[in-house]
């Protein structure tokens, strides 16, 4: 699951690494990319997906989406 804002100029997805742990990542138009690991393995993808399409709806892609994964109680880790 992708998708980009209205604008075009943010991208959020979900993408399974090799270890079958689950990653959203984010790309702006500015070159920002921020990777943000899911902690459960087993976590709910419709309640990912909400959150990703909640996110690319609002003024402020990236901290939308973050709210949107605690609101639903999914576990994440931000890099430093």
């Amino acid at each position: 699951m992708s998708y980009h804002s209205k604008n075009g100029n943010e991208f959020v997805g979900l993408r399974m690494k090799p270890n079958g742990a689950h990653q959203v990542v984010y790309d702006a138009q500015t070159g920002l990319r921020v990777l943000v690991d899911i902690k459960d393995h087993k976590a709910n993808l419709h309640a990912i997906d909400e959150a990703l399409r909640e996110g690319v709806n609002a003024r402020n892609v990236l901290s939308s989406v973050l709210k949107g994964l605690k609101s639903r109680n999914i576990g994440f880790d931000l890099p430093l």
